[in-house]
């Protein structure tokens, strides 16, 4: 992030990826014909998603939502039908996980938690929870 006169210039960068948004186009245009002069660079408009999250931008507000990340995890692991809750996970729980079924599936288990630990980019709320399951999958083998 770059402050120039009161205004403020984003930059986001993942690999070789590139977003830049301000208030002022012209900043903009300027940054994009410096960055040109120095990198191969080509632009292709308007951000809709960026590493599989929709933005949505407003006046005032960006909102950065993974609703359909959610449901293609859901479709991939076979759990459309699965009833949403809406509960909150106590503080200091203990998961054992010496007890409870064998898992049959670990590297599923495992895929399904890392796309858990992927979605609290945009809801940060869950993180505590899928800590818990996570925690489980290094003992392998065992789960809630």
């Amino acid at each position: 992030m770059k402050k120039i006169d009161h205004d403020i210039v984003i930059i986001v960068m993942y690999v070789d990826d590139l977003i830049v948004t301000k208030d002022n186009d012209v900043d903009i245009f300027d940054l994009k014909k410096l960055s040109k002069k120095n990198f191969e660079m080509k632009n292709l408009g308007k951000l809709d998603y960026f590493l599989g999250i929709k933005v949505i931008k407003s006046l005032k507000e960006i909102w950065l939502s993974r609703r359909q990340y959610a449901l293609n995890k859901l479709l991939k692991y076979g759990m459309t039908r699965s009833k949403p809750i809406s509960i909150s996970l106590a503080q200091n729980v203990k998961l054992n996980a010496n007890r409870g079924e064998l898992m049959e599936n670990i590297i599923m288990y495992m895929h399904i938690v890392g796309s858990l630990i992927y979605m609290t980019i945009t809801r940060p709320n869950l993180s505590y929870a899928i800590k818990l399951v996570y925690q489980l999958c290094n003992h392998h083998k065992r789960h809630i």
